[in-house]
């Protein structure tokens, strides 16, 4: 086929008749190949062409179905944007509520250390008052050992 027969099939053919963006097939069902042009008017240029080469199959140059990738990409590229504000807006929520939490975490820390502290002083208060009375107790028991028989002998004991 020649290289003008090539560039008029491409400029008769409307769009729709090939489907928009990088086609994969033929409408006869073939594989479509990837060829280069060696035109004049189009030298190096690649083309989709169905490998049967005839006139009513397909024929469509590589950047024309990737323009129409990207043009056909455009609305959904703009829903992923707004999906991704909402996304952002939502993290940021819920940064901000888990940044609270680590505040409140935090103070609620700070309140078990300082009631830790508390409760470790009154322990060792209440072992120094127990080591007191033990040694007063013993004390008294090697001070007086006759008060302690006179009871036992009295019947206190």
């Amino acid at each position: 086929m020649s290289s003008n027969s090539e560039n008029s099939i491409a400029s008769t053919q409307s769009v729709s008749r090939w489907g928009r963006g990088l086609p994969s097939k033929c409408h006869c069902g073939l594989d479509v190949v990837i060829y280069t042009s060696s035109s004049a008017k189009n030298p190096g240029r690649p083309y989709f062409r169905c490998p049967t080469r005839l006139d009513d199959h397909l024929f469509k140059w590589v950047e024309d179905g990737t323009y129409e990738v990207v043009v056909d990409s455009w609305p959904k590229l703009a829903g992923f944007d707004s999906e991704l504000s909402a996304a952002k807006s939502e993290v940021s929520v819920e940064l901000e509520a888990l940044q609270a939490m680590v505040k409140e975490l935090k103070e609620e820390v700070m309140r078990s250390e300082r009631e830790n502290q508390k409760w470790k002083l009154m322990i060792k208060l209440c072992c120094f008052c127990l080591a007191f009375i033990i040694i007063v107790i013993v004390f008294g028991i090697l001070m007086f050992p006759k008060i302690n028989e006179q009871r036992l002998f009295l019947g206190y004991g």
